[in-house]
């Protein structure tokens, strides 16, 4: 799966449920204007977390929407 966040390509790599309540998301994200990076969510119960959020800070404008538009996909995809 390919979507489009601000302009940057983030692709679905893999995903997979360990158990009922565990699982991740690993996303490949790139752009023209910067090196190519992963990042993963993990699903721990109810909650959605980004592993890589620190990350994320330095390489798009707006880390905020950018993590809750990956945040919302990993659920629809680990939920499907």
């Amino acid at each position: 799966m390919i979507f489009y966040v601000d302009g940057m390509k983030v692709e679905e790599t893999k995903s997979g449920n360990v158990s009922e309540d565990k699982g991740s998301v690993v996303f490949e994200c790139s752009s023209e204007e910067v090196t190519p990076f992963a990042v993963t969510i993990e699903r721990r119960g109810d909650e959605y977390i980004n592993t890589a959020k620190g990350l994320i800070g330095n390489k798009v404008d707006d880390p905020d929407k950018f993590d809750k538009a990956l945040l919302e996909k990993a659920q629809e995809i680990l939920e499907s």
